[in-house]
């Protein structure tokens, strides 16, 4: 667990070029995830959510979860104003300045801009592994380049970590991601795992976020009653 009474919700995702469902119908399925975690989260539990926020998909999950009122906390790749540098307009900018603004928590890393891939694997990689689920917005297609959203799911479930995919093409009910040795796919086999992922009701993704919470308790739990 990331942390004592905290569930940490992480991101990966496209940008809007590879979001054919568009932004209001990819916010909308990150809304419904999201509210869904929440519902199902143990009383008590802190809710954070993870992100880059990299243009497209990791903005999109940003404003959801303010909106729902979970805690932001951000991850970049570069220092500030390097990364401002790789936006597409001065509106893509402001955009981001308004939601850095209202994170409890910014991590600048030391990515260079002229070895942007490996800066996007570092903060993709440590994304995943400061999470205690990864929501995926994903094309179901193959990594454009290196640190791309397939490689960083592929980190997750390596790991051990749930990964909830919204698909970023298709109309259909997220899916649960996750991985196990005894399937006889390797973990980077990611096409052939996630066609057997298992759709998600809100009540499935509630009963997910209910056990991980109560994870998350045991160790202050485990502690009172030692002081006792």
């Amino acid at each position: 667990m990331s942390g004592s009474l905290t569930l940490t919700i992480g991101i990966t995702g496209h940008r809007p070029n590879r979001m054919p469902l568009g932004a209001k119908e990819i916010a909308r399925r990150l809304q419904l995830v999201l509210a869904s975690i929440r519902s199902g989260a143990r009383e008590g539990v802190r809710l954070v959510a993870l992100s880059a926020l990299a243009e497209g998909s990791d903005r999109l999950f940003a404003d959801s979860a303010l909106a729902l009122g979970y805690q932001l906390k951000v991850i970049l790749p570069f220092n500030r104003s390097d990364y401002e540098t790789t936006f597409g307009d001065t509106m893509a900018t402001r955009y981001f300045s308004e939601l850095l603004g209202r994170a409890a928590n910014v991590t600048e890393l030391s990515g260079k801009l002229e070895d942007s891939t490996l800066a996007y694997e570092v903060v993709g990689q440590m994304t995943v592994s400061r999470s205690d689920i990864l929501v995926a917005v994903w094309d179901g297609q193959a990594a454009a380049g290196r640190g791309g959203t397939p490689e960083i799911i592929e980190h997750a479930m390596k790991l051990g970590k749930p990964v909830l995919w919204i698909h970023a093409a298709h109309t259909r009910l997220p899916r649960l991601i996750t991985y196990s040795k005894a399937s006889g796919a390797p973990s980077s086999d990611l096409a052939r795992i996630a066609l057997r992922a298992k759709p998600l009701t809100r009540r499935r993704l509630a009963t997910l976020a209910a056990l991980l919470s109560e994870a998350a308790a045991e160790p202050s739990v485990a502690g009172a009653e030692r002081a006792h």
